[in-house]
């Protein structure tokens, strides 16, 4: 397999991108450069279509074409971030010639939507001078809007370039995990099993924290350690994976730390389990306090997510209500507690 990757505009003047509250050009090098890194270590051919400096905006995009059109592709993937007049607009959306419904294009707008933007769809991209003259099946990707606050924050939260590449990733491979079973009703099995067992932490809340933490088993973390949740090493003796974390203050901007030690699994099971296991004895003296314990055993989602959240599981000033109405409450994952 060979995919053209055109991460869009120019880094300044003729053909550059947006400038929003982040800056296009950069960030659809980021997402770029990410996403032909997982293609490459899996194997895929990667083609450079990107073009950093043009004399024109008819020179840059004919740079694109004439870059893609000199090779035999299997998919074109133009990278660009939205903007719009108001700076309301929010939400992905992906161009593909005369609209085509193709099964990649849809599952590419679905996995990125999944990370919490709008899912504005599969739209017609025939107008576009990249989908139109390039030869190999293409779509243009609009990630997010970059001029639109709560998709800046949600783009910077979840983890960025690496996070929307996994996704685009998984969305061009179609992948299918577990012999087919949707990612929710896997992990919802696993942690119905074992709430009724132990009676830890609800179904419910444990599927919406593998979903966002891993984009629905998407993320470098899901793919390359099986860890479906983002647990540091805190005391882990076992399997480690490291990567740069992300972090959220209180004022709501976000730092990075480097090379942090990540738990690593075998398998998604153990992931699973382990994170429930973390949730019943974390504890930061010795094993007098727990920490969760407030959480331990509710039947109330709100309260065990809010409970999370004060107690520091998570970063991220908007933890717990994002568990509650972009996860268990959009997709209903309450109904893992019902069993």
């Amino acid at each position: 397999m060979v995919v053209g990757i055109n991460c869009g505009h120019t880094i300044a003047g003729a053909g550059c991108g947006a400038s929003g509250i982040i800056n296009e050009s950069g960030h659809t090098r980021r997402v770029g450069y990410a996403l032909a890194e997982i293609l490459k270590s899996s194997g895929i051919t990667v083609v450079d279509c990107t073009v950093d400096r043009a004399a024109s905006q008819e020179e840059y995009l004919k740079s694109v074409v004439d870059a893609a059109n000199n090779r035999m592709l299997d998919w074109f993937v133009s990278i660009h971030f939205n903007a719009s007049a108001g700076h309301q607009a929010k939400g992905v959306e992906v161009y593909t010639y005369k609209g085509r419904k193709y099964q990649d294009a849809l599952a590419i707008c679905e996995n990125i939507s999944r990370l919490g933007f709008e899912n504005r769809g599969v739209r017609e991209g025939s107008g576009l001078y990249v989908i139109r003259r390039t030869k190999a099946k293409a779509v243009l990707i609009e990630v997010c809007f970059c001029d639109n606050r709560e998709d800046v924050r949600n783009y910077q939260q979840i983890g960025g370039e690496s996070v929307i590449a996994e996704a685009i990733y998984a969305g061009l491979l179609d992948r299918v995990e577990n012999d087919g079973i949707p990612f929710d009703e896997y992990v919802g099995a696993i942690a119905v099993r074992d709430w009724q067992k132990r009676k830890i932490i609800l179904p419910s809340v444990v599927v919406a924290q593998a979903v966002k933490e891993s984009g629905w088993g998407t993320s470098e973390l899901a793919r390359r350690a099986n860890a479906l949740f983002g647990i540091k090493q805190n005391g882990w003796t076992g399997k480690t994976y490291i990567k740069t974390a992300a972090e959220q203050k209180k004022d709501g901007s976000i730092y990075k730390v480097e090379n942090t030690v990540w738990r690593a699994y075998d398998n998604w099971e153990q992931s699973i389990i382990d994170h429930n296991d973390y949730i019943a004895s974390r504890s930061t003296d010795g094993g007098r306090t727990l920490r969760y314990a407030e959480i331990i055993g509710s039947g109330d989602y709100k309260k065990v997510c809010r409970g999370l959240q004060h107690c520091g599981y998570a970063t991220a000033i908007n933890y717990a209500e994002s568990l509650i109405h972009d996860y268990i409450e959009k997709y209903h994952f309450d109904r893992f507690d019902e069993t």
